[in-house]
Parts: C-alpha cells; structure tokens; sequence
C-alpha cells in the first residue's frame, strides 16, 4: 500500500478502524475521511515502515474502486475555512479557547514550553482543528469537530466542551 502511494504522489487517506468492528474482511469506511502527504518514509529491517503524514483535510468519499490488496478511492476535498486572522469576534473566541486549552494542559502537567509556545495559535491556519487533536475528550465529538468546515461551529462546539473539561478538573 505505502509504495502504491508514493507512486501515485503520495497522497493518502486515513480512517479511523471502528473499535466494535467484528466481521470478516474490511470494515466499513466513514462517509468522511482525513488525507494527507506522506513526508518522511524509514523503511525498517523486518519490512515494516515508518512514516510521517503532513494532514493536508478532509475529503468525502465518492467511490471504492477496490478493496483488495488494500482501499483505492474516489474522494471531494472539503473546504474547511481557515482562521481569519483579521477578524476581531473570532479572535476573541480563539483567545478564550486558548485560556482555557492552557488550564486543561496545565492541570494534566503539561510542560510549560508547550503552554508557551500555544501563544503561536492565533497564526495556526487551523487552530480549532489543532486544539481539539491534542486534548483528550470523546473520539466521536472530536471526529464531528473535524468533519465541520465552518469555523464558528466547530468553535462554539469545542467551546462548550472546553467549559466541560475546565469544570471537571
């Protein structure tokens, strides 16, 4: 499968495996799935590779073409809006999202260069879409947040949950 996609440019989807998935042959795949670029390939001794994929979005599922050896698809890139940097609502929200990701990161004894160095979110392309793959909360909600291309929405969602988590610790 990693050398038919480094043929083929190198571009690859990712699904989530579904955890109560008990059948035989492969399992069902999301409506929804993550691409990205495979960047860096170490190929090991036994065979096996290790591999590092810059997470270019999400795409929409338009055909299988095959499932043997492996998936082949059709996919729609989703647009996802990305963080206008201008616009002084989002940015109060972003600012909020940030002060309280920073008390959940803190109360679960996160380094403190890593709670400096998210002062740089406010240039993220994709800050809620970052923030909401470092902390730890419910794999469906998080999916949802991912799949969301309109950033209000998935802000106001990662807010609520944010609140959440703050009022749990």
């Amino acid at each position: 499968m990693l050398e038919f996609t480094m043929e083929n440019g190198g571009e690859i989807g990712l699904a989530p495996y579904p955890k109560t998935w008990k059948g035989l042959g492969h399992p069902p795949l999301p409506e929804i799935v993550g691409y990205g670029h495979v960047i860096q390939k170490e190929t090991l001794l036994d065979g096996r590779s290790n591999i590092l994929i810059e997470g270019l979005g999400t795409a929409t599922l338009l055909s299988l073409d095959s499932t043997d050896p492996f998936y082949i698809s059709q996919a729609d890139r989703r647009v996802h809006e990305k963080n206008p940097k201008n616009d002084l609502e989002f940015s109060e929200r972003l600012d909020e999202l940030l002060h309280l990701t920073k008390r959940i990161l803190l109360s679960e004894g996160a380094d403190e260069s890593l709670i400096l160095k998210m002062n740089q979110i406010f240039e993220h392309p994709y800050p809620v879409d970052f923030i909401s793959s470092i902390l730890y909360f419910d794999f469906k909600t998080r999916q949802e947040i991912l799949e969301e291309t309109n950033l209000k929405s998935k802000s106001k969602r990662l807010h609520e949950i944010l609140l959440e988590l703050n009022l749990t610790e």
